[in-house]
């Protein structure tokens, strides 16, 4: 199925991707010239334009050579007496300034990938798109009249009229073609996006009416304080309002076409006796809404992406609210069964405390045994704590030792997971049904997570607070005691602290000495 002019761009040859840009501008250029019969305007601009944003620097000869052939045609279609070295110059220079320009605005703008990252962005559009747009026209207007006047060659008018001119010619064409172009590339799918227009049929036809009553043959017949053209800003509006990106830039593009037609004929409110003074103001007129509409629907993408993010949020928010909600109140009812007896929770941290922890892990000891599962064990110290107690007083340190239980809550990713505080300023994490891999990148993960807060310690050689961490993980035997574990986890913890501290070590499965 045929889905649009380039089904994967991306994976085109460059030779496919130059023959296709050349077509395009040449094509676009003899169809406003000898059709059209005009050059004050110029929407292959919006082609070369489209052309570098999509794919990059690569596309300049295209560009490049189109312009030449341009110009070329239309020098022999003048018929005037230039000489080879007026004709070639003419044809370098204004090659050459339709190409600059349009890597000029490259170079402002960036690559575009997407239409929600470039024309659905309102900053892009006001400070990159829409000055590009007036850059590329100044360039090549300066290129092209900058010639001529070198050359000593005269202008149909003024060489300063004939820049501005030249560059609101091009500025326009940019507006109008260059949106349409990408979004054409873009969106493969467009035309199933285009059947998803609920108001797409009467919108084009109050624009076609409204054409043939302005810029048509109706213009007879519609009161003279009614011979408006800002009410084409109407349809244009609703458009904005109502449809996707490409509908917008289709029906902006159409309204373009439909001035322009209607002009070209001689009919509409901007019709005078100054041929270039009437295609001037058709363009200001035809830039403007463009520049509105383009700014508009910008606005309109943000406001649905935000709205789009913001249900987002709230439904992962809802669904966090649920979860911690079921958490609290299973640990609530745990903690009720087991307040006759004693807290469960360390109160300067609010880990589970040394009593939890003993009882939490022989159960978890026996399940393993019986199921002959790996379990798990990281203990975890803070290095040189009695020096930074002594150095900051208790109260920092029992602040420090907070920072190590949030931490180390963090760090019992599963419900199975136990962070608990050993002792003093030794903390542990049991850890069913792991191995030694997954534990050794828990335990670095909450040393670099620690030293990540970059608490001072003056009296530290490593001049912050660190922690060191010993890993342990064995099968529990019918014969031996969940004592086995802590002491090769404690083992490990020691050898870290001796080999430097602010470490992991991992203990070996060799017996203990």
């Amino acid at each position: 199925m045929r889905t649009g002019l380039l089904e994967k761009p991306q994976r085109q040859p460059l030779s496919v991707l130059l023959i296709l840009m050349f077509s395009l501008y040449l094509g676009l250029a003899l169809i406003t010239m000898f059709v059209f019969e005009t050059i004050t305007v110029w929407p292959s601009t919006g082609v070369a334009l489209a052309a570098f944003l999509f794919c990059g620097w690569r596309i300049w000869p295209a560009i490049f050579a189109a312009s030449l052939a341009v110009i070329l045609i239309y020098i022999a279609s003048l018929g005037q007496p230039f000489s080879l070295a007026e004709s070639l110059s003419i044809l370098l220079a204004t090659a050459s300034g339709n190409t600059l320009s349009a890597m000029v605005a490259l170079y402002f703008c960036g690559r575009v990938t997407s239409l929600q990252l470039s024309f659905g962005d309102l900053q892009w559009v006001l400070k990159r798109f829409l000055p590009a747009t007036a850059i590329c026209g100044g360039i090549a207007s300066i290129f092209g009249i900058g010639v001529y006047w070198i050359l000593d060659i005269p202008w149909v008018e003024h060489y300063v009229t004939g820049v501005a001119n030249w560059s609101v010619s091009n500025m326009v064409g940019a507006l109008i073609v260059t949106p349409l172009l990408l979004s054409y590339w873009l969106k493969p799918g467009w035309r199933r996006m285009l059947n998803k227009v609920r108001w797409k049929y009467p919108a084009l036809l109050s624009l076609l009416l409204l054409a043939f009553f302005l810029f048509g043959p109706g213009q007879i017949w519609l009161p003279p304080g009614f011979l408006q053209p800002a009410l084409l800003l109407i349809p244009l509006l609703f458009v904005a309002l109502t449809a996707n990106q490409t509908f917008t830039f289709i029906f902006q593009a159409l309204t373009f076409l439909l001035v322009w037609v209607g002009t070209t004929m001689g009919y509409g409110p901007f019709i005078t006796d100054n041929p270039a003074v009437t295609a001037t103001a058709m363009q200001l007129f035809c830039g403007f809404l463009a520049a509105v509409i383009l700014i508009i629907q910008a606005l309109l993408c943000e406001q649905r992406r935000l709205r789009k993010l913001w249900s987002s949020e709230l439904l992962s928010n809802n669904r966090k609210l649920e979860q911690r909600v079921q958490e609290r109140t299973q640990q609530l009812s745990e903690a009720n069964r087991q307040l006759e007896q004693l807290s469960v929770t360390d109160g300067l941290t609010q880990l589970a405390n040394r009593r939890r922890f003993d009882e939490y892990l022989q159960a978890e000891w026996q399940r393993a045994s019986r199921l002959q599962q790996p379990l798990g064990l990281i203990m975890l110290d803070v290095d040189w704590f009695k020096n930074y107690n002594d150095c900051y007083g208790h109260l920092q340190g029992d602040e420090a030792l907070r920072q190590v239980g949030k931490i180390l809550q963090l760090g019992a990713r599963r419900t199975t997971d136990l962070a608990a505080r050993y002792g003093g300023e030794e903390f542990a994490l049991v850890v069913p049904q792991a191995d030694k891999n997954y534990l050794k990148q828990q335990a670095d993960m909450l040393r670099m997570a620690f030293a990540s807060l970059n608490i001072a310690h003056q009296t530290s050689p490593l001049g912050r607070l660190t922690v060191s961490i010993g890993v342990a993980v064995l099968v529990p035997q019918p014969h031996e005691k969940m004592n086995l574990l802590i002491e090769k986890a404690d083992q490990a913890l020691y050898q870290a602290k001796d080999d430097g501290r602010n470490r992991v070590v991992v203990a070996n499965d060799a017996p203990l000495q």
